[in-house]
């Protein structure tokens, strides 16, 4: 039997407030509000690195984006778009650069490069190579700030985007040596309280100094917020001190698959809470390991950014070979104009999400293995990609589908 989704028998998602009267927020002063354009009209996008993209595209194509995080060329993008938020990279428990390797910081700076708890090899970032410092130690991010954040303002950029920025101790440092003797930091594991705490103050202190630049900066922070429960008192903290957030896994588990329904939730209460109760901006960053984007990849990754988008989100998706390149999708210029109300969650359907819009109707199947034949609130829909969709519709494992209609909220 088909199931109706008029917005009667549903119940709205409810994000709430995370942890409201628990501590208290950094004693900083915050950029002021605006720092991308409002999206709550219609689809919006933002570019993942742009090393593939000459400048003269990027200045031709910026006025596709709200961001560009990891830049080379901030002043192309610029030019195209003067809002566009152009970001600096950095990994955020490292030399923000190659050009100083391994030899050049035992030579000038032994006693900051963390170690795992072998004493010997380098806690390098999630493999890469760059040099790994020790976050716990106040004049690493001093040091840090001192050396990027002048080249940041004279290269026109707006914001630091911090990579790798976590809780858990995912590199698995441990200790450095100081004056040649091993001192330990951290515990080396992944759950560690004593990272954690280095992490919120390595961010607390990044974004006073940004901020505090003779042109402001912003600290955006590549972030799973998600991989804590909602209302995590000390993701909260973290997400209060920093000005946004790429959440890099989102709802593709960094490229690998479509994540569950239970977080498909648990991001959408993320989301709302970043935007509507922090002012903060939300960045989708849904990437796809695979060779082409498929229909069925490119509707969830739009749908699923639809049911959380408020003021302040953006959306990437790709596919290989990844980050760097341009993949603009001319879906999204659809015309979904502004949100009727919250996202909502079918009671009778276990996975089933839809939220209307002025102009379209966002539907999700979450579940992996359910197949729903549901009765939409209209009779019939364009598709996002083309073609009439009549109710009762039918709607396979892990789809998002966006029906056009130009009633929306009726």
């Amino acid at each position: 039997m088909a199931a109706s989704l008029a917005g009667c028998g549903a119940r709205a998602l409810q994000p709430g407030i995370a942890n409201p009267g628990q501590g208290s927020l950094p004693d900083l002063s915050s950029p002021p509000p605006g720092i991308i354009a409002d999206t709550f009209s219609g689809i919006h996008a933002f570019q993942v690195f742009d090393a593939h993209i000459p400048p003269n595209t990027a200045t031709k194509h910026a006025s596709r984006y709200e961001v560009v995080w990891g830049t080379r060329d901030a002043p192309a993008w610029k030019a195209g778009n003067a809002a566009i938020l152009t970001t600096y990279y950095g990994v955020f428990s490292s030399d923000f650069t190659f050009l100083r390797g391994l030899k050049w910081w035992k030579n000038h700076h032994p006693d900051w490069i963390l170690y795992r708890c072998d004493e010997t090899t380098p806690a390098w970032p999630s493999g890469l190579k760059y040099v790994p410092l020790d976050i716990s130690n106040p004049a690493v991010v001093q040091w840090q700030m001192a050396t990027y954040a002048p080249a940041m303002e004279n290269g026109g950029y707006d914001a630091l985007g911090a990579d790798l920025v976590g809780l858990g101790n995912s590199s698995g440092g441990c200790g450095v040596f100081i004056h040649g003797v091993w001192t330990p930091r951290f515990s080396g594991q992944q759950v560690d309280d004593a990272w954690a705490k280095a992490v919120l103050a390595w961010v607390s202190a990044a974004a006073s100094a940004l901020h505090s630049q003779a042109r402001p900066l912003t600290l955006g922070i590549n972030t799973v917020p998600e991989s804590r429960p909602f209302g995590d008192p000390e993701e909260d903290q973290l997400l209060n001190s920093a000005d946004f957030v790429d959440d890099e896994s989102a709802f593709t588990n960094y490229g690998n698959d479509f994540v569950s329904v239970d977080k498909v939730n648990q991001i959408i209460q993320w989301m709302t809470y970043i935007q509507q109760s922090l002012n903060k901006p939300f960045l989708v960053d849904d990437k796809w390991n695979t060779p082409t984007t498929s229909q069925q990849q490119l509707g969830w990754s739009i749908a699923t950014y639809l049911l959380g988008k408020y003021h302040l989100a953006a959306l990437f998706t790709d596919h290989q070979p990844g980050y760097g390149y341009e993949y603009w999708h001319s879906e999204y210029a659809a015309p979904v104009d502004k949100p009727c109300g919250d996202a909502q969650i079918d009671p009778s359907h276990h996975g089933v999400f839809f939220r209307l819009y002025q102009g379209a109707y966002v539907l999700v199947n979450a579940s992996a293995s359910t197949t729903y034949t549901l009765n939409l609130p209209k009779p019939s829909y364009r598709s996002i990609f083309g073609g009439t969709v009549t109710s009762p519709v039918t709607i396979p494992p892990d789809t998002g589908d966006i029906l056009m209609t130009s009633h929306g909220c009726q």
